[in-house]
């Protein structure tokens, strides 16, 4: 089969790119990706992969974009999945919340979860806490609440900043 010029293909030097735009667009280091990943993505490997010094496999892509919370699509070929900004991350008044765990038992449980999610993130300025989508669907399937209800509930209840 005769090549074209049709189609663009991505080139390991874009991949490479975007892999590295991606770990510093989350303001990760290469060690807080394999800290975060419990050392299942190594900070070596992973500086390997962002200079285009080593192959990544379809697995490993997959995996990096699992752990990023992005779509194969935008690693591979730079086309954003565009999500309204209140779905891509929430602000949670963490203090309040903490400070609001004895009165009601959901809010308790988002206590307690916030804070774990603080610990594994290293994120921990104990004021506010930025939360993610994923984190959002987990939090209405502890609450038993759709992701919507979760958002107005937060809201209503004075938690949810933006």
């Amino acid at each position: 089969m005769r090549p074209t010029n049709l189609i663009v293909q991505p080139n390991i030097a874009d991949i490479a790119q975007r892999l590295r735009s991606v770990r510093i667009g989350a303001q990760l280091t290469l060690l807080d990706v394999e800290r975060l990943s419990n050392g299942e993505i190594g900070s070596v490997v992973l500086g390997s992969y962002e200079r285009g010094a080593r192959a990544l496999s379809l697995k490993k892509i997959i995996q990096l974009a699992t752990f990023y919370e992005v779509p194969v699509e935008e690693l591979i070929s730079g086309r954003k999945n565009h999500r309204s900004p209140m779905e891509a991350k929430s602000t949670i008044d963490f203090q309040k919340t903490r400070d609001r765990a004895h009165t009601d038992i959901d809010i308790r449980t988002l206590a307690q979860y916030f804070t774990e999610i603080a610990h594994l993130r290293g994120d921990w300025n104990g004021q506010i806490i930025t939360i993610r989508e994923s984190d959002l669907r987990i939090v209405a399937l502890i609450c038993h609440r759709e992701i919507g209800e979760v958002r107005q509930w937060l809201s209503n209840e004075g938690l949810l900043i933006k």
